[in-house]
């Protein structure tokens, strides 16, 4: 227990060090598609109408107090325009307080349209981001174990601010047909020194590549539902980090189950493996509502001590009047395309498409 103690200790110590002077990785959601502004711009407005979509992500919560985050959006399509207009609340709160980054951003993306089954989304946000740190927050060695001989204390760290502001910016680009997708996110476009000492950081540029294939086995008949695999990836890249997230989908609604792996099996420049966790998914569809959770199994060296992590997620939509609801199911979570009639909708989306 002690040894476990110890290097909890340290290991919280060094991630709020390498925190501090601006070198923290972002959080990923395990749902990646139930957080869909945040995974991309792009995504904004790929909705039969307005979207509302809650996530919140307990991280090793056998560690108390070590990380939570939580993410509200809402976006709309407006159809005479075939664009979505979106907004991004997210916010990260390490250590009850101790570290907290927060954002809030408007997002944009247009739809072009470049054959009867392919389309093509460039997307792009703007955000206003904070950071806060309060080392009164902060359990240090000596307050865990008193016989680890720990003598931490706030006074080993001389900070130039607790707080930083900045701009930010992200642009991406996806394309997609009725039964796959692909696109790029590339975010922290605005360099900024959000460090909280005097040490230069590193610009900390994400790269977000995704994408994903759906295959339908059994089509349904009269009104039972398709059933499908989606199988789907998620690669990241962010300073010298890389993390790969692949994974299925087998979906009949109103359920939805999911299998993924998140890391790459190999070492990064620090020698920390990126081998994280085996990610189960569970999804309910209710009408206008998918309601989801999620459960990280750690498989890296801190297998067993951390508790793994607890995510779930709301998403809830709203269609657009004059628009009849047709079932799409490529790209998890997002319902793009409508077929039909009605004086409002798009010259592209009038068109029969069936994505997700």
């Amino acid at each position: 227990m002690r040894e476990f103690i110890n290097r909890t200790y340290y290991f919280v110590l060094f991630l709020l060090v390498f925190c501090i002077n601006g070198n923290a990785q972002d959080v990923s959601f395990s749902q990646n598609y139930a957080s869909p502004l945040y995974l991309s711009p792009s995504f904004t407005g790929l909705t039969e109408g307005s979207r509302l979509a809650l996530n919140y992500r307990d991280q090793w919560p056998s560690i108390p107090q070590t990380y939570s985050s939580f993410s509200f959006s809402f976006d709309h399509y407006f159809s005479d325009f075939n664009s979505g207009l979106g907004f991004l609340y997210f916010r990260d709160d390490q250590q009850k307080g101790a570290l907290v980054n927060q954002n809030v951003g408007l997002l944009y993306a247009y739809e072009v349209y470049v054959s009867d089954k392919i389309m093509i989304r460039p997307g792009i946000q703007f955000k206003f981001a904070q950071s806060f740190l309060d080392l009164s927050k902060v359990t240090f060695g000596r307050e865990i174990d008193p016989n680890t001989g720990g003598d931490a204390t706030s006074g080993d760290f001389v900070l130039a601010q607790d707080q930083t502001n900045k701009f930010d910016a992200a642009a991406s680009v996806m394309i997609y047909s009725n039964f796959y997708w692909g696109g790029i996110t590339v975010d922290h476009l605005v360099k900024n020194n959000n460090s909280f000492t005097d040490i230069e950081p590193i610009s900390g540029l994400k790269l977000t590549m995704f994408g994903g294939v759906k295959w339908v086995y059994k089509e349904g008949r009269r009104r039972e539902p398709d059933q499908s695999v989606t199988f789907a990836f998620n690669y990241r890249n962010q300073d010298d980090f890389n993390q790969l997230d692949v994974g299925a989908y087998w979906q009949y609604n109103p359920i939805e189950l999911g299998l993924w792996y998140r890391g790459i099996p190999t070492s990064n420049k620090e020698q920390l493996s990126n081998k994280d966790a085996i990610i189960a998914i569970f999804g309910v569809h209710l009408g206008r509502t998918r309601v989801g959770y999620s459960y990280d199994l750690t498989i890296s060296d801190l297998a067993g001590n951390t508790g793994g992590a607890h995510e779930v997620s709301l998403m809830y939509t709203i269609p657009s009047s004059n628009k009849p609801r047709i079932n799409r199911n490529a790209i998890p979570c997002s319902q793009p395309g409508y077929s039909g009639g009605g004086p409002s909708r798009s010259k592209y989306r009038g068109r029969s498409r069936r994505i997700f």
